[in-house]
């Protein structure tokens, strides 16, 4: 786990990330943060309910003991919460620079992971998740799946098909920009079903 750099401009639940000093039509990134109804939804009540067993279980002891430690539970509780609740806060961080497609599982903002990277040429399709091309998306059952959204009901949500590195079929799915798709039909026009995004 490494910690995550860069600046964040948040706008509502979608931080979208530039930098200028790339100055190249054939770079851009992304950033979208993983919706509270979730997969991660049942882990953050189980969290919150952690904080509250541990705050109960330590406030009952200091209190009969040390009946003026009351004001210490509060901030191991804390302590506690800082170090623990970015791992059910997650967003996905996308970059395509370098011919490559790189997702990083970001946890509150704090720390990151590397989640999927892909060289982009080696894309069978890239296409919107939509009526005309879901089926391709699912085409293949035993493909591997990486789901890199904030939820399924969000806009502008794209799938990828390739080969991973062991030879397996796989589709990742991720929220495009248009920023995203153009670097992306710079590196494989071919695959590239290209369509107007919201952002």
């Amino acid at each position: 786990m490494r910690k995550f750099k860069g600046k964040e401009s948040s706008r509502g639940d979608i931080t979208a990330r530039a930098d200028d000093a790339f100055g190249s039509a054939n770079y851009a990134e992304y950033m979208v943060d993983v919706k509270k109804q979730s997969k991660y939804k049942k882990q953050r009540m189980l969290m919150v309910l952690l904080y509250l067993a541990v705050g109960l279980g330590l406030a009952i002891p200091l209190l009969l003991v040390f009946p003026f430690a009351g004001a210490i539970v509060p901030l191991l509780v804390w302590i506690l919460w800082f170090f623990t609740w970015p791992y059910v806060s997650p967003a996905y961080y996308y970059t395509v620079d370098t011919s490559y497609f790189t997702i990083l599982t970001v946890y509150g903002g704090k720390y990151e992971k590397d989640y999927l990277k892909v060289r982009i040429s080696e894309a069978e399709m890239i296409a919107p998740l939509n009526e005309e091309y879901t089926p391709h998306a699912h085409a293949n059952a035993e493909a591997v799946r990486y789901e890199a959204v904030s939820s399924f009901s969000a806009s502008d949500i794209y799938f990828m098909t390739f080969t991973d590195k062991d030879g397996k079929p796989a589709v990742v799915f991720f929220e495009a920009t248009e920023q995203l798709l153009k670097a992306m039909k710079y590196y494989n026009s071919k695959a590239l079903v290209m369509t107007k995004t919201l952002h």
